[in-house]
């Protein structure tokens, strides 16, 4: 099974999303990436990540661009709005869903308080994935 998350950024969402559902099966390829990717992984979304036992590493954000000759099961696109709001460039994918995560960064004043956001987040992501795993992933197979 191959899963592509995709988002603007590739810094925060869709890295949790990548980390969170590698926990429920080593066996899937699992990549993420993003339209306009950031320089860096929040550090936030590392941080809260731990914080449930799950290691996230420190790396650069991936260019969707790299991985326009795969194909995958799932493109799973998430962020703010709607799956119209996010231009979806050339991956080639046998199914596609969104997930409307908020941006945690988005008015937000202080750190405390975005760390506060990831956590909700996280835990929106898990519950997402959860469902996503044992609800659609292993009915397939």
């Amino acid at each position: 099974m191959k899963i592509f998350f995709l988002s603007n950024k590739n810094s925060c969402r869709s890295q949790m999303a990548e980390a969170i559902l590698r926990t429920y099966d080593k066996n899937m390829e699992i990549c993420s990436a993003g339209l306009d990717p950031a320089d860096h992984i929040s550090p936030l979304a590392i941080e809260v990540l731990k914080e449930i036992g799950i290691k996230l590493d420190p790396q650069v954000p991936e260019h969707y661009s790299k991985y326009k000759n795969m194909e995958f099961d799932y493109l799973i696109t998430v962020g703010d709005g709607t799956l119209e709001e996010l231009k979806v460039p050339p991956i080639k994918y046998k199914r596609k869903m969104h997930l409307g995560f908020h941006d945690p960064y988005r008015n937000s004043k202080t750190k405390e308080d975005i760390k506060q956001k990831c956590r909700e987040i996280r835990d929106e992501i898990k519950t997402e994935m959860n469902y996503f795993f044992y609800k659609m992933i292993s009915q397939q197979e």
